[in-house]
């Protein structure tokens, strides 16, 4: 596989990171994903039966509308069924959350390997920042990241999730929605012709590149469609291995790059679907 391109790197002043399956692994996300049945439990036990049936509403209304069920957009849409009438929607919405995520067994969350965590750390010396952009909610990023010890990597202000993109109109907007991207890049002042975003999603990283104009888009994943060859940037098996290319680029500080981001990932590009 060619290498990751330097130009991709050095012209760029954030790394907009998904959160499962990216800064998690690939196990480590399957696994939390497992409990929704316990997280349901937790919601029912604590709230009782009408609150179940409206989690199940509001799960229903996110799928009619074109949407992928996750966790955030779930949770806000039950918790504004679910809130008392001419109630504020947060107390409500900080109790569903905290049912959810004290019901996880988060025992399968490994720490992260010191290598990772220098890899970080020269990015920040490089004046690169690193945020998370999530489709989850902040309090389960919280608490992951404490258990790989990269808390210290990630502050607060640099943690979004689709709660953090909501509008004045009451509306969110979860990736793909480039509204949640420009949301982010606005908070952190960065362009986003400046932006590198990683995400194990080929339908988010379209959409960060062709409507949000993000300079870069790297794809976590083994394989690439035919389709997406123009449109992402680089192809890694993993955030870990992302971050061994970073960090090799870094050091090779008298490479110049060609203007043109990509190589070629031909030998990685499965068969066109029709």
């Amino acid at each position: 596989m060619a290498g990751l391109p330097a130009r991709i790197v050095r012209d760029s002043r954030l790394l907009l990171l998904d959160f499962d399956g990216v800064v998690t692994t690939e196990a480590e996300d399957v696994g939390l994903k497992a409990q929704t049945l316990s997280v349901f439990a937790a919601i029912g036990a604590q709230f009782g039966e009408r609150a179940l049936k409206m989690v199940r509403l509001a799960g229903r209304a996110i799928y009619d509308a074109g949407g992928s069920l996750q966790l955030g957009p779930l949770l806000y849409h039950a918790a504004k069924l679910l809130k008392p009438v001419d109630a504020p929607i947060e107390p409500t919405l900080a109790r569903l959350i905290a049912a959810c995520t004290d019901s996880l067994d988060y025992r399968g969350i490994a720490p992260a390997g010191e290598n990772l965590r220098e890899a970080l750390a020269r990015l920040q010396e490089r004046g690169i920042e690193v945020a998370i952009l999530t489709n989850g909610v902040r309090e389960n990023v919280f608490r992951v990241l404490a258990l790989k010890g990269l808390t210290e990597m990630f502050p607060p202000e640099h943690i979004f999730d689709a709660i953090s993109t909501l509008d004045k109109h009451g509306k969110l907007h979860p990736k793909p929605d480039p509204k949640g991207y420009q949301f982010v890049l606005r908070e952190l002042g960065v362009e986003p012709a400046s932006c590198i975003v990683v995400d194990n999603s080929r339908k988010n990283v379209r959409a960060a590149k062709r409507e949000v104009g993000c300079g870069a888009v790297i794809y976590i994943g083994n394989s690439l469609k035919a389709k997406d060859r123009k449109v992402i940037d680089h192809l890694s098996p993993s955030f870990v291995h992302l971050m061994d290319e970073i960090v090799a680029v870094l050091g090779r500080a008298d490479i110049v790059e060609p203007a043109r981001i990509g190589l070629p990932l031909d030998e990685h590009i499965s068969a066109p679907v029709d």
